[in-house]
């Protein structure tokens, strides 16, 4: 699918399409068209970083993607700058939201104690640090057979009180990684909920997103639980003050061992259905799949093809009134997935 792109002084065009992939158990409105991905021809990307709806690439310099006439175009434009806390550990980073409750989060204590290594080093955090709205500084110290396997929080409100809550990765020494949900309570940050550890030691979990999966106007969170070992998809939602399973599916990986980059999914409602779908590639990083949680039932809507691994972050971005995707692979290429094409 041919077409031209616009970068202000210089110009890119999207190359060949890749093969389309196969639409398997899809809603109607996108087993009516087929996805597919584009190769964009810019130098070889190094980073794709999200930034609110903003999405940007790095190549030997900083490009924003914007959607021109329905076209992707990109102008040269630097995200603002990662803020990395003074006492926090390697490649962590401040996480920060607006609203009432938590409004920064951060992990600190850098410690040796688990020797697993899967985001890079040998060394994790042992303290959650939150701040909330009234300026407050909080800690949440884990125990010694404990650490937390992450390297940003997420802010989002999951108990629907309307006060912001804390997700985080937290591994057990000998129970592995478990999904743990953190909120402030009587003026202190306690643990709200948590799955169990995945059973054993060197076992890890990667969370792939926030969001109503399921359609029933709470926030649920999405998993890929050993995403390097023959990953499964799962949903979690939070009821009677536990982390309950939503549904699960085989077949997933959205992340690279040694990577820090956590960011190898994305959320967009792809089908129109008012329920949000979660973009994530299959274990082997090479098909992105387009998945719906709707109703509790897990459906691949769409699996396009990316013709090699996925290494940085997926973007999304609305292009022509319309969800898309940018992602590059191993070898530097940008890829644009537009679902229903």
């Amino acid at each position: 699918m041919a077409g031209h792109q616009t970068l202000r002084d210089a110009c890119v065009s999207i190359g060949a399409a890749l093969a389309i992939g196969a639409v398997g158990a899809a809603s109607p409105a996108l087993a009516q068209e087929s996805s597919q991905a584009e190769l964009v021809d810019v130098a070889p990307v190094e980073e794709v970083r999200q930034v609110g709806s903003d999405v940007f690439v790095r190549t030997d310099r900083w490009l924003r993607a914007f959607d021109c006439d329905g076209a992707l175009c990109f102008e040269r434009a630097t995200p603002p700058r990662l803020e990395t806390p003074r006492d926090g550990i390697p490649d962590g980073t401040v996480a920060r939201a607006a609203g009432a409750g938590v409004v920064a989060a951060w992990y600190t204590d850098p410690t040796t104690r688990y020797a697993h290594g899967i985001l890079g080093d040998a060394i994790e955090a042992a303290t959650l640090v939150a701040r909330d709205d009234g300026g407050n500084t909080l800690r949440f110290e884990a125990a010694l057979n404990r650490v937390f396997e992450d390297l940003t929080p997420r802010i989002a409100d999951i108990d629907g009180d309307g006060f912001n809550d804390i997700v985080t990765i937290r591994s057990g020494l000998t129970t592995g990684a478990a999904l743990a949900v953190f909120s402030i309570i009587d003026g202190e940050l306690v643990e709200l909920a948590a799955t169990s550890g995945i059973g054993r030691n060197n076992r890890w979990l990667n969370v792939a997103g926030i969001a109503d999966f399921d359609g029933n106007g709470t926030l649920d969170i999405a998993i890929v639980k050993t995403p390097h070992i023959g990953g499964t998809l799962e949903f979690w939602t939070l009821r009677g003050g536990r982390l309950t399973l939503i549904a699960s599916v085989p077949g997933f990986s959205n992340h690279a061992i040694g990577s820090t980059e956590q960011g190898l999914s994305a959320v967009a409602d792809v089908n129109g259905d008012g329920a949000a779908d979660l973009a994530v590639p299959d274990d082997r990083r090479s098909t992105l799949r387009l998945v719906s949680a709707a109703d509790g039932r897990v459906m691949v809507l769409a699996s396009i093809p990316l013709g090699g691994e996925v290494v940085t972050a997926i973007g999304t971005m609305t292009i022509g009134g319309a969800p898309a995707f940018l992602a590059s692979r191993s070898d530097g290429a940008l890829v644009l997935v537009r679902p229903g094409g």
